[in-house]
Parts: structure tokens; C-alpha cells; sequence
């Protein structure tokens, strides 16, 4: 079983990838069996644990033997050791593709002779599987002052220089070619290679960077310009000046932050960012030549190596870090000098923000992730979310322009806020394999479902938002309000700012005149609701609220808020902290919003004093006045098909607390339980009457 189990093992000697190092990993292999003591873990009294190392050392026959001799084994080991022992240690090969690629790579970085020696050993080791097998056996408990020793001994170097190599401040660590774990391992494991690169310095490339294509690669072209970001246009130009004077300066510490939610074309746009000022970008890889995603230990590692590497690259490029979440907290697996004294992680990020040579993005989904210490280290803070409308109608003509989709379903589906390129880009795929099966698709409702469906797994609506869909039409002439509506409409047009407060009982009409007044005004409407604000997290709330009047500022939206009494209520009789500070909040931003702003709420006696103050206009949505009532019931009995009489109309006088959207509701009903006569339709209106606190005091006798 032994001699089969020899048989099996691969005389790595013996490939020509080792050809020109025979001599100098013959050395090595004896230095670590007789002074470094190897041969005692190796060489036992019954059998050689390693049977190539007596193999590369020329003394199969002892293992060939009936009987192995481990004495004669020392013996000989010890003997062939002497002889070598006395002689000058034997010198790496300079013209090997190996010794070539370090040393170019020694010019690039810096690294001195001593360095390149300990990245060409370690190197070789890690590929050289008997010379592997002899470092391990040195010891499993090897700390950074032996690790340095045995280096010393196998270089014939003073151990002084290793120690001092191996320093966190040495350039071997500075650029994560190597890393040194605090505990104790065998040497293989105390002195670790950056993953990839052995395999790498092997190979021959006729590009120099493609020897670390694990680590950071060049990023593809970008497929959009700045006319699809016409949101960020003043980021765009101040980035492209802030950059472009960087990589002239050669300024140090130069980093920015962008995040937003999946999909809203973050990559995309440092792409375009790039090439818009003529600089190559790098991306920090992700995954591994396998597929396997790459611990973010070692993405650390690869960025601080493109900072070496890039630095003095004449075309001045960038890096891209994406998906920084994952990297920018304490685990398990990071490297001890990430951890430092104390698992002192904030403090070596923020070295590594300050010292970067190449200019940084650093791409996030979100900001949970990252200590207000790392966000003030950034030049420049971006949130990219889904586009504004405009691109996303944009978006849908250049994804969707092939297919059979209306322009109406497009304008309806760019309503929804968070569409974004990724997702469409994706549905488009989907339907277009789809119909080379099944030609007779139906595109508009296939896409509906694809789309949905992602946005629903995302957490987010099927529709858009912002679609308030009435079965009756809506006219100023049949709301109660106190003032003119048109003449209020007429003033936001000319104006183009304003803030209202809408109040009055439910289905009066408010919300659905923020709609109204979109249209009028050719603009957006942005609908929210508390809903959509209100987060478990403290301190969320306010930053919902914020980007909120952002949002609507950038897509120059008519802004709704529904529901706006949750966040301006009386602060006096607040019980929580945070129920002050979202009121607050909502002050600040109104006051500062130079757009149109309408809150409505059927709470205006709970609102803030301060908050009244703020807004230019309050309208009184009240019930709908009697002729106002008759009107919309003409109106509902045309489309059922059957004629009102005075009889209907005295009766309906009775109904004194109706509501445009009490006629909505019973048109909704009629689809379900159909109304034959106007007094079927006089019955579903009491209906929706009695079941209003109004309806049932009277029912009641107050």
C-alpha cells in the first residue's frame, strides 16, 4: 500500500517549469531537512512520510527497499547535505519567465533584492509540491521571528533584512503580495502568497497587467454618456474638473463614494465618468478564475496592489471597487494587520483611504455599512438611485425600441420610480429569446410580469406608484373647496412654487387634485405616502424624507405627500425623541423646497402650528354641496344606463355628507353587483354614508 501510494506521487522535479531551479531547490530542500530539522518529521523509524523527497534528492532506492532504513536515510540526507554545505548557496536563474516577471515587477513597486528573493522562493514553494512538503515539516507552530529565520537561512541573508521585509510598513505587505497572520501556522501558511499570483509570474503575458488580471482587470467600455444622466449633470462636471486636475497633480487620497440600489447603473457611470476624461479604469475583481467569490480580505489586498502597480502607469488610469458592503466590516477571515490592535479595522481603512495613489471609486448599495468616519474620508459622496423619469422613458425606448410595445405603455411603466436599465435590460433579453419560440408573444403583458416580478422580489410595487386611477372624471366645478381651484392652478403655473395643505374628510378630492394639477401643468407627480417614509430605524425616516424633495427637485415633480399629518403633528404632545426630530425634519425641508408641495390630510387639527405657517395655502376639501351631489348622480345613472327623476333627486338632498368618492366606490361596486334604477344607486350611496363616523352619529340620534 505504501509503494502505491509513492507511485502516485508526481516528481514535480522533473517539469520543466523547474528546469533552471534544480540546483537552487536541491539547496533548499537540503537546508530544511538537516539544519531546519525537517527530517524529523519526514524521515521515520518504519517509512519516509514524504517518499519525493527522497526521490528529488536522487535516493528512490531506499524507499524501493525491502525494509526502509531511517537511520541510512539521515544518514545519506546528512552526507549529500555536507557537500553542499561548504559551497556557495546556489543563485536564482535571471532569464526565466518567473525570475523576469519579479523582476519587473520589483522595478514597478520598488522591491529590493532582498524582497524579490522572498517572493521568488515563496513563489516557488508554493508550486514546487516536495519543497512545499519540506517547508511544512520545518515546524506547524511558526512564528514571524522563525518564518523570518528560515527565509534568512534558505536566502543566506542576515535575518535582520527578512524581519525587516516582513514589516507591516515593508512593500511586500504595503502591496498585499504577501500577507503575515498573527498565529502561529507552518511557514507555508505564516508567509501568504496574494491568491493567483504564483500562477501568474509563471506565465508569459504580452501585457504586463494581465499577470494580475485575479486582482484588478481593465473595466469595459462604457455604453452610456453623460445625456443619460441629465440628473447628475453637476456632479458630472465637477467630478470630470475635481479628476482631471488629481492625475495631474498626482494628488494622494483621492477616493469617491457611490451608492445607490442595485441596478441604477453605478457601474456604468464611473465607465462613462472614465472615458469622458480619457483615463483608463481598472476593476478590483470579485470572483476568482473559478467563478468563487474572493474573500474580502484578499480584495483589500488586490486594491493596495493596483495602487502600486497603476501608480506609474503613464496613461493615468482609475480603479473601481464595487460592491464595498461586503468588504467594510470586521470578519472572520480578514487579515491581522486589517484587524490590528483591538480589531482596529476603522483605523487601517482610513490609512487606506488617506494614502491611495491611483484616484478610487468605491461602489455601495448602501451606506449601512459604513462608519461616519470612513463617509468624511471621501472627496465626493454620490447617491445614485433609480433615474428620473425622463431617463427612464429614455431607457424604455432603447431597450424596448425593436419591440411591439405602444408608447403609452411605455409612458404608463416610466411612471414607475424604481425602474431602472439593469432591470429592463434584462426583461428585453427575456422577450426577445422568448419570441424566437413563440413569435405570436404578447410583448406589453409578458414584460408586465417579468418586470413585476423582479420589482416584487426587490420588496418594491408590481405598478407604478403615481398611477391614481378614478372611474369618474375629476372636475373642479364638483369640488367643495373654499377658494378657486383654477385660479390656484393658474398662479402654480405662472409661479412654479408653492406649498398647499389640503384637508377635509375622505374622498373630497384631494389627493386626485394633485394628479389633476400635474396634468395641468405638463409635470410629473411624485406620489408618497407615510408608508414609503416611515422606516423601524432611527434617524431613516428623515433621510427618506429628504431624498424625497430631492427627488421631486431633480424631476422638477409635482410632489404629493398623502397622509401628511404622520409627520407634522403637534410636537407638544410628542412622547419620543423621534417624533420631534421627523416633524422637524419635514419643517426643514418644506421650507427649503422650491418646488410645488401639496400635503394632504383629514387630520388638520392635530398639524403643528409651526407647519401652517409654512404653508402658502390651505384648501377646504368639504362634502359635496347638494346641486354638486345631483350632477355626478346624472352623471353615474348616463353610464348605467337609466334616468333620474325629482323623486331620486329629493331623496338624494337627504344624503347631506356624500363625497365624490363615494360615487367612486359604488361605480367600482356596479362591476361587481350591477345597479338597475336610481334608487338601487341612491341605496349604495346611503350605504357609504352610514358607515362614516358622521353617518353613524345620525343613525344614532345625535
Amino acid at each position: 500500500m505504501h509503494k502505491n501510494i509513492r507511485r502516485r506521487r508526481y516528481k514535480s522535479g522533473t517539469h520543466p517549469m523547474f528546469g533552471d531551479y534544480q540546483q537552487i531547490i536541491h539547496y533548499w530542500i537540503l537546508q530544511t531537512l538537516v539544519p531546519l530539522g525537517a527530517h524529523k518529521s519526514i524521515i521515520l523509524e518504519r517509512h519516509c512520510t514524504e517518499d519525493a523527497v527522497l526521490q528529488e534528492l536522487g535516493l528512490s532506492h531506499m524507499i524501493e527497499a525491502k525494509e526502509f532504513n531511517a537511520n541510512e536515510a539521515r544518514l545519506a540526507v546528512q552526507k549529500l547535505h555536507s557537500q553542499i554545505d561548504t559551497a556557495s548557496p546556489a543563485k536564482f536563474p535571471k532569464h526565466t519567465q518567473l525570475a523576469m516577471n519579479i523582476q519587473w515587477l520589483g522595478k514597478v513597486i520598488g522591491l529590493n533584492d532582498v524582497e524579490q528573493s522572498i517572493l521568488h522562493l515563496r513563489v516557488i514553494a508554493s508550486r514546487h509540491i516536495t519543497l512545499r512538503a519540506c517547508l511544512v515539516n520545518v515546524g506547524q507552530a511558526v512564528d514571524l521571528l522563525y518564518a523570518a529565520d528560515i527565509f534568512a537561512k534558505l536566502l543566506d541573508v542576515d535575518t535582520a533584512e527578512v524581519e525587516l521585509a516582513f514589516k507591516p510598513g515593508g512593500r511586500l505587505i504595503r502591496t498585499g503580495l504577501i500577507s503575515i497572520p498573527t498565529r502561529l501556522n507552518d511557514v507555508m501558511d505564516k508567509i501568504c502568497l496574494l491568491p493567483g499570483l504564483a500562477d501568474n509570474l509563471f506565465t508569459r503575458n504580452d501585457d504586463s497587467y494581465a499577470m494580475f488580471r485575479e486582482n484588478f482587470a481593465p473595466a469595459s467600455m462604457a455604453k452610456l454618456t453623460t445625456d443619460d444622466y441629465p440628473h447628475l449633470k453637476e456632479d458630472i462636471s465637477l467630478l470630470k474638473s475635481y479628476l482631471g486636475d488629481a492625475l495631474e497633480q498626482k494628488r494622494e487620497g483621492v477616493n469617491v463614494l457611490i451608492y445607490g440600489t442595485p441596478g441604477s447603473g453605478k457601474t456604468e457611470f464611473v465607465k462613462m465618468l472614465a472615458q469622458e476624461i480619457s483615463h483608463p479604469l481598472f476593476e478590483i475583481a470579485t470572483e476568482d478564475s473559478d467563478g468563487e467569490p474572493i474573500r474580502r480580505a484578499n480584495r483589500f489586498r488586490s486594491f493596495r496592489l493596483s495602487q502600486h502597480i497603476l501608480a506609474s502607469n503613464t496613461a493615468k488610469p482609475l480603479v473601481l471597487f464595487d460592491e464595498v458592503e461586503d468588504v467594510f466590516s470586521i470578519n472572520d477571515d480578514d487579515d491581522d494587520e486589517q484587524k490590528g490592535n483591538g480589531r482596529g479595522m476603522k483605523g487601517w481603512i482610513n490609512k487606506l483611504l488617506e494614502g491611495n495613489k491611483v484616484p478610487s471609486f468605491w461602489l455601495s448599495n448602501n451606506l449601512h455599512c459604513l462608519d461616519n468616519a470612513f463617509i468624511r474620508r471621501f472627496d465626493y459622496v454620490i447617491e445614485l438611485n433609480s433615474p428620473p423619469r425622463s431617463v427612464r422613458s429614455k431607457v424604455l425606448d432603447q431597450y424596448l425600441g425593436e419591440m411591439d410595445v405602444s408608447q403609452a405603455w411605455k409612458t404608463n411603466m416610466a411612471e414607475h420610480e424604481y425602474l431602472n436599465p439593469a432591470v429592463v435590460e434584462r426583461a428585453a433579453k427575456v422577450i426577445e429569446a422568448a419570441k424566437n419560440k413563440h413569435p405570436g408573444l404578447h410583448s406589453e403583458k409578458a414584460l408586465e410580469r417579468i418586470l413585476g416580478n423582479t420589482l416584487e422580489a426587490l420588496g418594491l410595487s408590481r405598478a407604478p406608484k403615481n398611477t391614481l386611477q378614478c372611474v369618474t372624471d375629476y372636475r373642479l366645478d364638483i369640488l367643495n373647496t373654499d377658494c378657486n381651484l383654477g385660479e390656484v392652478c393658474e398662479g402654480l403655473r405662472e409661479h412654479g412654487e408653492g406649498r398647499l395643505c389640503l384637508y377635509g374628510a375622505p374622498g373630497t378630492g384631494k389627493s386626485a387634485f394633485g394628479r389633476y394639477l400635474a396634468d395641468k401643468l405638463d409635470r410629473p407627480l411624485m406620489v408618497r405616502r407615510a408608508s414609503d417614509i416611515l422606516s423601524p430605524y432611527i434617524g431613516v425616516a428623515e433621510k427618506n424624507m429628504a431624498k424625497m424633495f430631492r427627488n421631486a427637485s431633480e424631476e422638477n415633480a409635482v410632489l404629493l405627500l398623502d397622509e401628511a399629518d404622520t409627520f407634522l403633528r403637534d410636537r407638544n404632545g410628542a412622547v419620543r425623541s423621534w417624533e420631534v426630530s421627523e416633524v422637524n425634519e419635514m419643517l426643514t425641508q418644506m421650507e427649503s423646497f422650491t418646488g410645488i408641495f401639496i400635503a394632504s390630510t383629514n387630520l388638520m387639527d392635530s398639524l403643528d402650528s409651526a407647519a401652517l405657517r409654512r404653508f402658502d395655502m390651505k384648501v377646504k376639501f368639504d362634502y359635496l354641496k347638494t346641486a354638486q351631489a345631483w350632477q355626478l348622480f346624472i352623471d353615474a345613472a348616463a353610464k348605467l344606463n337609466f334616468e333620474p327623476s325629482d323623486i331620486d333627486r329629493a331623496a338624494l338632498d337627504k344624503l347631506c355628507i356624500l363625497t365624490p368618492g363615494d360615487f367612486a366606490n359604488v361605480m367600482r361596486q356596479s362591476r361587481l353587483r350591477k345597479i338597475h334604477s336610481a334608487g338601487g344607486l341612491i341605496e349604495r350611496l346611503s350605504a357609504e354614508c352610514k358607515v362614516k363616523p358622521e353617518g353613524m352619529k345620525q343613525a344614532i340620534g345625535f
